[in-house]
Formats: C-alpha cells, structure tokens, sequence
C-alpha cells in the first residue's frame, strides 16, 4: 500500500508505481460498485421498510384519541386519491430504474446515464401528474386546503432517488434518510397535533417526512456519478418499458388503495375507512417483515441474469420462500392471538371493530410474500414483467368486483376479505406462469413446514391466553413465550433458515475476491 503522507520531494521518487497504484485505486472506488453484504443489505432494506411504516404507526395511539375515527377517515379517504397520482408521476420508473441501474452498476459512465434519464423521466411525469391533478381534483372537492397539502405527495416524486440506490445495493442511504425523516416527523406531531382540527397540519407534517427523506438521500450521490461530456441523453426510450412496469405497478394500487376509496363512495362513512386504515397500518408494518428482502434480492438477481449466471438465481429464490413462511406464518397466528388485548391499549376506544379485520388480513403475510418473491424478485430483474402485470391484472380486476359486492354487505371487513382473496389470484397467476421454472412442490412443503410449527407455537399461545391478564402485561407474557418456543422449533430441527444469510454474505465475498482478482490481470 502506498503511504499517505510524504514530503513533496519524495513523493514521485519513492515509490515508481506509487503514482499508478493510486490511480488504480481511485479508479476501482469510482467505477465498480463494490458488492455488498447480502445480510447487510437485507437488514439495511428492513430497516428502511420498517422505519417508513413503522414510525407512523407509533403515533397511531396519539392520532387516534386526537383525531378520532372519522378524522383519520378523511385522512385515508385523500391519501388515497393522491396515491393515484403520484404513482402515475413515477410512471414504473422505480422498479424500472432500479433494474436498469443492477445492469450497469459497475460502469459508471452507462450509471450516470441511466440516472438522469430516469430522473428527467420522473420530473417529468411530475409535472404533468401535478396538472391533471389541480384540474381533476382541486376544482371538485369540498375541502381544497386538505386536498392541495396532501398533494404534495406527488411533488415528493421527483425527489425519490431511492431507486438508484437499491440498483448499487447500496441500502445504508436510504435507511439513514428516511429514518431521520420520519423521526422528525414524529417528533412533530406529538409537539403540534393537539386538536382534531389540526388535520391538515398531520397531513403536512406527514408529506414534510417523505420529502426530507428524499432530499437527504441525495447526499451520497456524487460518489456514484460521473460529468456527462458529449453523451446524448436518451429520455423517450425509457417510455414503453417503464409504462409496461407502470402498468403492473397501478393495478397494484387498484387492490391496495381503490379498497379505500370504494369504502368511502359505497358506505360514505369516514368511520369505516378510519378502521380500514388504522388496520392496514399494523399489517404493512407486518407485512414489510416478510417482503423487505424483494429489493435486496432484485438486484441481485438481475446482476445474476445479466452475467450469465443463471443457475445461482433459484437457490436465492427458494431461499426466499423460506424466509416467507418462516416469518409470515408465525406472525400471522401471534398477531391473532393477541388482538383482543392489544386493540384496546393501542388504538383505545371506539376501533373494536378492527379486530376481525386484522385477523382477515393477516392471512395476507405468506400469500403476498410469495406474489413478492415470484412477481418483484424473479419476473421483474429477468425482463417479464408483462406476466408480472398480467397477475396483478388479473388480482385488481377480481378485487374490484369482490369489492363491489362483498363491502356493500360487509363493509370495510368486505374490503379486506376482498383483498385477501385477489392477492391470492395474483400468486396463483405467477406459479402457473413460472411452473416450469420454479417447482410448486418444494414450496409447498417449505409452506407445511411452517405451518406445523406455527400450529404448536399457536396452541401453546392459545393456552396462555386463558390464564394470561389483560393488557400489556398479558400481551407480554403470551408474546414472549410463543416467540422462544417458535426458536426453540427451528434450533432442534437444525432449521436451514439460519444458513440462509451466512451463504449468501460468502457468496458476496467471493463476488468480491472475483471482481478484485480480475481488476488486477
């Protein structure tokens, strides 16, 4: 290694290759993209995943005594307006950037291309969502101030570089940004939502995290990036592949979103979408458990494709159902144990009827997590996301007719059976779609496999909630126990998952010592 500190007269002297070494070694940091821990990068993307849903939902208690079910319904009832529009600002360029991104990580020159194609791309599709909204919206609401704060949602868009970084599997960045966000955000809303009129400044407050989010993840940027002197930018060319992923991208809001918004206009009761929204922001914390690893595992798996290494992608894949089931499956009977007592602490009174609709759509964990691995790993980095669009397709337009029937009967609780069972199409599509390539029987025995321990891990549960007390005490001590007797499970049974990220952080390294070796021929 050439020493850091000389006098200017020994400086060239010293050392003949000292200039070239150096050079190499600026070289390498600026034009490979080093690979990174897998574990890392999972725990990294979890993190991010968790801090985004999670932090929010440690203000629910507080927003739900302050601003009440109504209140948070007509919160959730405008969010999901807003989301329509902001997802088509994106136009699929965050999965389609972070895809084209994995393909040229290592050259930074087709990098920076590729970022300030699709960053223009973005910017523009802002503008023109930003238009259609204030003419299709803004002039046919009954509360414009609500509706024009939360827009800035979509302005947030064009910020969002968070793409570009799950190209490079650089997760840190990201992690850091929105966690700093969404604590500051916090912090706020405890220090200035006192009144249920002070609605419009959460929903400020709110929009203000995400923003602060994005613009502090352009700080690490530079080093990633190179001038762009003489090299055309190509903007167009990105339109047809990323409106493909657009395409999938918005059917997926039709079941994750459109279930508010048909809550609303067929019951007309912000009572029932502030239950609707108070369950799905426990679930999408439970469920970023389970699916955090499908951006981690896209990039990897797209570099793997487009190296010719082909064969190395399904182990990861089954690796990922795995961790699916061993996750969701549990969770999904712990959450239902314990609902009963913790509704009341978290939510306080008046969100009882919560409780059955959590417990339905818990049944979603192992059923999205799958539509994850197959859809969001595998169809998407292997460049078919047409089938990734047409089960999702598929799931939207069986969740808007279930919708349609299933909410006028059963209201918010219609909206998430409807939900679970057009998540289910969608999974169902994606394995008769890659049948030939991914086997459904190892699988579903993976799937058994966890479902067994969950089921002595519920019965031992179910048992200490006969004679466990009522709040927090008792939901400690049923948490608690289930959670050891669940590891006990998996440590005597030797169970792969705890191998899992022990190979794939050595097969990073050999990625690295390949790479190293290479640079140096």
């Amino acid at each position: 290694m050439v020493r850091q500190h000389r006098n200017d007269g020994q400086k060239d002297r010293a050392d003949p290759a000292g200039s070239g070494e150096k050079e190499k070694v600026r070289k390498k940091e600026v034009t490979a993209v080093k690979e990174r821990s897998f574990a890392k990068n999972y725990v990294f993307n979890l993190i991010y995943q968790i801090v985004a849903i999670a932090l929010p939902l440690v203000t629910t208690p507080y927003l739900s005594r302050v601003l009440g079910a109504d209140g948070i319904g007509k919160y959730s009832f405008a969010q999901s307006i807003v989301s329509y529009f902001a997802l088509f600002a994106a136009l699929g360029t965050t999965l389609y950037g972070q895809r084209q991104v994995a393909k040229v990580k290592d050259d930074p020159a087709a990098r920076s291309r590729v970022f300030f194609e699709v960053l223009i791309f973005r910017f523009l599709g802002v503008l023109l969502a930003c238009a259609t909204y204030c003419f299709g919206v803004m002039l046919n609401v009954n509360e414009p101030l609500l509706y024009a704060v939360a827009a800035i949602e979509i302005l947030t868009v064009a910020l969002d570089i968070t793409w570009f970084y799950q190209g490079v599997e650089d997760f840190g960045i990201i992690a850091v940004g929105t966690t700093l966000g969404r604590l500051a955000a916090m912090i706020c809303v405890f220090c200035f939502v006192k009144r249920k009129e002070d609605l419009v400044l959460y929903i400020c407050l709110y929009c203000a995290s995400i923003l602060l989010g994005n613009l502090l993840s352009w700080i690490g940027l530079r080093r990633y990036l190179v001038r762009m002197k003489g090299i055309r930018l190509r903007i167009l060319v990105h339109l047809l592949p990323a409106l493909a992923l657009f395409a999938s991208q918005f059917a997926m809001q039709v079941y994750t979103v459109l279930d508010k918004t048909m809550i609303g206009l067929i019951t007309g009761s912000d009572f029932e979408n502030g239950y609707y929204e108070q369950s799905q922001k426990l679930v999408k914390v439970l469920i970023a458990l389970v699916t955090s690893l499908g951006a981690v595992m896209a990039s990897r798996v797209a570099v793997l494709w487009n190296t010719d290494r082909k064969k190395e992608v399904y182990p990861l894949l089954y690796g990922s159902f795995r961790l699916v089931f061993a996750l969701g499956l549990p969770m999904a009977v712990g959450v239902t144990l314990i609902l009963s007592r913790f509704v009341p602490v978290f939510y306080g009174g008046g969100f009882e009827p919560v409780i059955p609709i959590i417990t339905v759509l818990t049944l979603m964990f192992p059923i999205l997590g799958c539509s994850n691995v197959i859809g969001i790993q595998y169809l998407v980095p292997t460049g078919r996301e047409r089938w990734l669009t047409v089960s999702v397709l598929c799931g939207a337009a069986a969740n808007v007719v279930l919708n349609f029937f299933f909410i006028h009967i059963w209201q918010a609780m219609g909206a998430a059976i409807a939900s679970v069972i057009a998540e289910l199409v969608v999974t169902a599509v994606q394995f008769i779609v890659v049948r030939k390539e991914i086997r459904v029987w190892p699988v579903l025995k993976l799937f058994l496999r966890y479902l067994a321990f969950s089921a002595v891990m519920g019965a031992a549960g179910y048992g200490l909630t006969l004679v466990a007390p009522g709040g927090i005490l008792g939901i400690t001590l049923i948490v608690l126990p289930c959670v050891a007797l669940y590891g006990v499970l998996l440590l005597i049974t030797k169970d792969p998952i705890f191998q899992f990220f022990r190979s794939r952080k050595m097969a990073s390294e050999t990625d690295e010592k390949k790479q190293e070796s290479r640079e140096t021929v």
